[in-house]
């Protein structure tokens, strides 16, 4: 996934949350209007969805280079004990 993508996800996630212009529900705009903007400014938007994605990456990073879950994602059996180290590697 590359920065884009993750951005557009957060567009996709935002038009979710706000209401269609189509609706004239008078109790769902002001229900609406009241709320507080999500971010203080364009800038602070930039940083955090810049810091997510940085965090993103790092994971993504981390389980590539994680042995172990290599090792029992390629296995075909698995008991608890593998449940419970995938568990573990993704902490």
């Amino acid at each position: 996934m590359n920065k884009k993508q993750f951005l557009d996800t957060y567009r996709k996630v935002s038009r979710l949350s706000t209401p269609s212009k189509t609706e004239n529900k008078p109790e769902q705009k002001e229900t609406y209007s009241s709320q507080k903007p999500l971010y203080r400014s364009p800038e602070d938007e930039r940083l955090i969805k810049d810091l997510h994605f940085a965090k993103f990456q790092k994971n993504l990073e981390n389980l590539h280079k994680n042995e172990e879950l290599k090792l029992l994602i390629e296995k075909t059996e698995w008991d608890e004990n593998d449940i419970q180290s995938l568990l573990k590697s993704l902490r």
